[in-house]
């Protein structure tokens, strides 16, 4: 067996010494980053609302599902008001509808949702996600567009475009065509007139959701 100086021993052991501190001191570095990271970036962006909003949902924590939608648009306005004139229509609720399973089971229950793809353009973003939602027993896939808005107190789902502007994807067929048999019997009852003055007076709102504009068309009160 070759014996080493002992100078030579001291020497390899500072050397290995010194290279385990700078990989500790260079795991603290990346640990550090990661954590601002995340704070500091990840947590200020649409991606973590969004995750946060459905977490939230998923748990049916109302508060807390507030605290990440922005309710403006006049339809959703329209709808809002609707229901607290009449309550059997909560159920209408189109938070509930982008979340199958918030507040009940009436638009389904979400099993499973993964968010493919997100792109910013300065205050909006839209979110490509995956949903995996049971429907009378049966699991099927849809993917719909989040659209999330950023304002004074961060990224936000943005109620009306994201409803709307995925209506098929939320509203299945069988669904939009039931929809459209209640409208019609809406359109011809003694309300029907004032539901379509009220449609009219936003027109050109619904307008700019095909989807939902052609289920209102078919049903006389657009």
């Amino acid at each position: 067996m070759l014996n080493l100086p002992a100078e030579v021993n001291d020497m390899a052991k500072r050397e290995s010494g010194r290279i385990l501190g700078i990989v500790v001191l260079l795991l603290l570095l990346a640990a550090v980053g990661a954590g601002a990271w995340y704070f500091l970036v990840y947590t200020k962006s649409p991606q973590y609302a969004l995750n946060q909003f459905f977490a939230a949902a998923k748990a049916n924590d109302t508060e807390r599902v507030e605290q990440y939608l922005d309710k403006s648009g006049a339809i959703v306005g329209m709808l809002a008001m609707a229901a607290a004139m009449n309550p059997s229509l909560a159920s209408a609720d189109p938070v509930r509808a982008i979340y199958p399973g918030y507040g009940g089971a009436s638009w389904g229950q979400t099993q499973q949702v993964s968010i493919e793809s997100v792109t910013v353009e300065g205050d909006r973003a839209k979110a490509k996600v995956k949903m995996e939602v049971a429907v009378s027993g049966k699991v099927e896939t849809i993917t719909p567009t989040y659209v999330l808005v950023k304002g004074e107190e961060g990224w936000k789902v943005h109620v009306q475009d994201t409803m709307f502007g995925s209506f098929n994807q939320f509203i299945a067929a069988p669904a939009r065509r039931a929809m459209v048999r209640q409208l019609r019997a809406v359109a011809n009852s003694p309300m029907g007139a004032m539901a379509k003055a009220q449609l009219q007076g936003i027109r050109a709102e619904i307008e700019k959701y095909p989807e939902f504009a052609q289920v209102l068309k078919q049903a006389g009160l657009l």
